[in-house]
């Protein structure tokens, strides 16, 4: 079970603190990893907030602290909208909250404002909050800011890579001019790897699409060939139930040829040969039937093997599906490692470019 930290006597809510104006870049940017950290943990965990706002958010002396809070009754600016519907909130609804907190962070301003509950209600679900200034921070919040939460970020620990790399953005540009050939390659590689990064993320979401999509597709067409295949085993045995109608017939022209043979034992020949035709007849029609069951039985073992196949293609399709999902997560962490490491050689330059100088000067 997730559990929340008390908020201690001498500490301030994040409310309080973002009431005095916007948030400096850097402290706005550590506040944001620390919470974004801690959602992570709690959806990990199986668990989701679903209140999360500034009122909720404790600054202390080792950082943010997440409390619990009761579901709001009425809009609040970081209500999602699905929340505003009537759903139940879920991870992704923490993720738009946050981004909502996020951009009243970097900008001194709420992303949703309204006169009225209605009214904020509305700017929530229709309108699009204005730019934070900085590209970078504006491509993170509008991954959970989306109004459909289909295309939001599905992951705090998406959410984590792309703090990550806006962290690493804004160090470059508060970085010293000194050593600018070597900051002018090392911004060149970072934003090569934001751009590897986007395009291996959009890859794999259009592989997932396309095996969803294909899962689907064989789908139907094997339930429109089983349907046809019922549909002509439904006829087939229609038509074997007319077996019970030839017996019948037959009972009767035995019962006719009896009384025929009694009461005119003249005709009997000629009765005879045409008894020999009927039989003729019948043993021509028990042929038929012979074929038609065996038609029947092929048909049945047809569609047993189409469906042993559809079985197959299903598994495979699963199977190929959760092969790149474990890619997608696989990538995910390798892509965290690289910007982590990115960050100790950006740290590494800059503290030796500051020692040069020292030793210059």
């Amino acid at each position: 079970m997730t559990t929340f930290a008390a908020a201690p006597a001498s500490s301030r809510t994040l409310a309080q603190r973002l009431a005095e104006g916007r948030i400096p870049l850097s402290e706005a940017l550590t506040y944001s990893m620390i919470l974004a950290e801690t959602l992570r943990k709690m959806h990990d965990s199986g668990h989701v907030h679903g209140a999360v706002s500034p009122a909720n958010i404790v600054i202390g002396g080792s950082g943010l602290e997440l409390l619990p809070a009761l579901l709001p009754s009425g809009a609040t600016p970081y209500s999602a909208p699905e929340v505003l519907e009537g759903h139940q909130p879920d991870a992704r609804s923490d993720v738009f909250s946050f981004g909502a907190i996020v951009y009243e962070m970097l900008t001194g301003r709420r992303a949703f404002e309204g006169d009225s509950p209605a009214a904020l209600a509305a700017a929530i679900v229709n309108s699009k909050p204005a730019s934070s200034g900085s590209a970078a921070a504006d491509r993170l919040l509008a991954g959970c800011l989306a109004k459909d939460p289909a295309a939001r970020l599905q992951r705090m620990q998406k959410v984590l890579l792309e703090l990550k790399l806006l962290t690493v953005a804004a160090r470059r540009a508060e970085a010293p001019p000194r050593g600018e050939n070597l900051e002018a390659v090392l911004t060149g590689h970072v934003q090569q790897l934001e751009t590897r990064v986007v395009t291996r993320f959009e890859a794999h979401e259009k592989k997932m699409f396309d095996l969803e999509r294909s899962a689907a597709e064989a789908l139907t067409n094997l339930r429109g060939q089983i349907a046809g295949m019922g549909a002509q085993l439904t006829s087939a045995l229609e038509r074997a139930g007319s077996t019970e109608a030839i017996d019948t017939a037959v009972q009767r022209l035995d019962a006719h040829v009896d009384q025929s043979l009694a009461a005119a034992v003249p005709r009997i020949d000629g009765m005879e040969e045409r008894l020999g035709g009927v039989i003729d007849r019948v043993t021509h029609l028990e042929q038929g039937l012979d074929a038609l069951r065996q038609d029947t039985a092929v048909l049945h073992q047809d569609v047993v093997g189409d469906l042993k196949e559809f079985e197959q293609k299903l598994k495979s399709q699963a199977s190929a599906i959760e092969s790149v999902r474990t890619a997608m997560a696989q990538t995910d962490d390798l892509v965290e490692r690289v910007v982590e490491a990115l960050e100790l050689l950006q740290s590494s330059v800059i503290e030796r470019g500051e020692e040069r100088a020292a030793m210059a000067s």
